[in-house]
């Protein structure tokens, strides 16, 4: 009965030291994020006159994990019988994440350079076909202070909509899931924990 016991214990140990490790490995940081983007639509690909630009943010906030805004593609009207055609116009956008819970981040993996391509036509201020698609950047890992974050684009193909809708206004969006690493002296509680476990194990005394 002692030796059932005994193993019982050690189980129940190891089964809360797992569960632990578990939760306490990458935890979900709910973290304040401010940061500001830059954005440019090249000349380059545009037959007529160049009517997208990009409005850039400053200072803005959000608590990650989430979805947020990396600016507004801004789409001016043309001329009434005129039209703007895009071809492989490359566009870039800068993301660089100015604090981090109220700190400025040591290290800073940032900025980041997210990229694309316009494709379509605008005529005159109420039609456009013009489409933004962003060169593919699957998970984009990088750290900010002690938290490690990873950048997504969930959305990679967005089409600009004309002037007269939303004043010419079509939002990039991407999402950032931020992480704390688990802090070294719980990893040695833990390691501790286990080691009183296995010593419990091989006592003679417990027999």
């Amino acid at each position: 009965m002692r030796m059932v016991r005994r193993w019982s214990g050690v189980s129940k140990l190891a089964l809360a030291l797992s569960l632990l490790l578990l939760t306490g490995a990458n935890v979900s940081a709910g973290t304040l994020v401010t940061y500001s983007t830059s954005g440019t639509v090249e000349s380059g690909g545009v037959s007529g006159s160049g009517v997208i630009s990009f409005k850039s943010l400053t200072d803005a906030s959000f608590n990650s994990p989430s979805f947020f805004s990396l600016g507004d593609f801004q789409v001016a009207a043309l001329p009434t019988g005129t039209s703007t055609t895009y071809t492989n116009t490359p566009f870039s956008i800068t993301l660089i994440a100015n604090q981090v819970d109220g700190e400025v981040p040591v290290p800073n993996g940032s900025p980041i350079v997210i990229s694309g391509v316009l494709n379509g036509t605008i005529t005159g201020g109420n039609q456009s076909t013009v489409r933004a698609l962003f060169n593919p950047i699957g998970e984009v890992p990088f750290q900010t202070g002690e938290f490690a974050n990873v950048l997504t684009l969930p959305v990679t193909d967005i089409y600009l909509v004309p002037s007269t809708t939303n004043n010419g206004v079509t939002t990039a969006e991407a999402h950032l899931r931020t992480t704390v690493p688990e802090p070294t002296t719980i990893a040695l509680f833990l390691a501790t924990l286990a080691g009183l476990g296995l010593r419990r194990l091989r006592s003679p005394s417990a027999a």
